[in-house]
């Protein structure tokens, strides 16, 4: 008799892990419920180095490095499978990223999203189960360009990086304001060096109908207004990547790594990303697990199929890091001897609202679900706290969410998936999804 496919699933948003886990026994239970799952995912959202890279001349905000042992720590809470394509999988440069992969090879745990070429990026980490065999694509939309891997071919090798998801963004204008944008363009010359490289053929022309103002491209519409697209390639890869796997593993997960947004808040996706999830659903993908932001987004149940797109924080240590390069305080106009601390404190001072001060970074949610055959059964989530009114460094660490911060959370969640139709309950401690 051959029984229908089953799979349990558990997911968190990044695990921004810089120092060693306390032995405290509130973790415990956010053990046990993780281990109630069998295919248990995080984001990596550091590099695992041993502090002599080369740091790039970018970041992904701050430069991030730990030492490779605090693999270790997030083993202990029972992950078995890491995302780590995200805005700091490039922090320390080429080298960085092959110690990164070298420390998870290491630690023997299955891992994706960045890689030697954009193939070894782009491929999905397949875990075998007791109940089946899954797969895991890591993506990010959140990178400088010198980030993203590249295309191996028959004459060069590939570029190390991370799985790439690109978009473009089009500005919509009345034909007044497009008026008014060309005649400053020819005023303050801003499209000088472009204009000549167009001439010259380095630079593609933009699409007719559109006019580029610096980087960024306008149109004119009845509203303005802003949209995002896909990038077509990067869209075809992760769907051909998704069919592919569907032919040896039961289910594909897609973990989205992405820091746009739609208006001025953290509250919405962008649109690229909500098309880019749809169309991972339409290809075969049981869901997609989205963070970024560090704060928490709204659940859509697209085809029957969930997609989270934001899950926060589950680790939120980047108060703790050791060094930073030259290039942080030239980029903040602090002396260049800054000692780390007192950098980060000086950025902070200057926020409006700095990231330690909301709590919405310190909100999260345990998602956990069931896959019988191609149908989703159950889905509930399980509120998690990281501590933000205990001091420092008993914070940044998940603990199950005492019962105001549970109903705070319910509460984000329910408006925040409002726009999606989707219908949330509470039940004691859990939060479910209504099917």
């Amino acid at each position: 008799m051959i029984m229908e496919k089953s799979m349990t699933f558990l997911a968190t948003g990044d695990s921004l892990i810089l120092k060693h886990l306390p032995d405290y026994p509130e973790f415990a239970a956010v053990k046990d419920f993780i281990l109630t799952a069998e295919a248990r995912i995080t984001n990596l959202e550091t590099t695992l180095t041993d502090g002599n890279c080369f740091p790039s001349a970018y970041s992904g905000g701050t430069w991030l490095t730990s030492r490779p042992d605090v693999i270790q720590d997030l083993k202990k809470f029972g992950f078995n499978i890491f995302c780590w394509a995200n805005n700091h999988t490039m922090d320390y440069s080429y080298e960085g990223l092959l110690m990164t992969k070298a420390s998870l090879d290491t630690a023997d745990v299955a891992h994706c999203g960045a890689g030697e070429n954009l193939y070894e990026a782009s491929k999905p980490a397949m875990v075998d189960l007791p109940s089946g065999r899954v797969g895991v694509i890591s993506i990010c939309s959140s990178f400088e360009p010198a980030a993203q891997a590249g295309i191996q071919s028959q004459s060069q090798p590939g570029r190390p990086g991370l799985n790439p998801l690109r978009f473009s963004t089009t500005f919509t204008v009345t034909a007044e304001q497009m008026k008014a944008l060309k005649e400053i363009a020819a005023a303050t010359k801003i499209n000088n060096r472009t204009d000549v490289s167009k001439i010259q053929g380095y630079t593609l022309r933009e699409p007719e109908g559109t006019f580029d103002f610096g980087s960024s491209r306008f149109a004119v519409g009845d509203t303005p207004g802003r949209m995002t697209r896909p990038n077509k390639a990067d869209i075809e890869r992760t769907v051909d990547t998704i069919r592919d796997a569907l032919l040896s593993v039961d289910y594909v997960v897609v973990a989205v790594h992405s820091h746009e947004i739609k208006d001025v808040t953290n509250d919405e996706p962008d649109f690229f990303y909500e098309e880019f999830a749809r169309k991972c659903i339409d290809a075969g993908a049981c869901a997609v697990v989205g963070g970024g932001t560090h704060q928490l987004k709204g659940i859509e149940m697209y085809k029957k199929r969930p997609i989270f797109y934001s899950l926060g924080n589950f680790i939120f240590q980047n108060a703790f890091v050791e060094k930073l390069p030259p290039d942080y305080m030239e980029k903040n106009g602090l002396p260049l001897d800054t000692r780390t601390a007192s950098a980060f404190q000086a950025r902070s001072e200057r926020a409006s609202v700095p990231l330690h001060n909301d709590a919405a970074n310190f909100q999260t949610v345990l998602p956990w679900f069931r896959m019988e055959g191609d149908r989703l059964t159950k889905l509930v989530l399980k509120p998690i706290s990281l501590g933000q009114k205990l001091p420092q460094y008993y914070s940044t660490w998940p603990r199950v969410a005492d019962e105001a911060e549970s109903q705070a959370i319910f509460d984000t969640l329910v408006r925040l998936s409002a726009p999606y139709g989707t219908k949330l309950v509470k039940r004691e401690d859990l939060i479910e999804v209504e099917l």
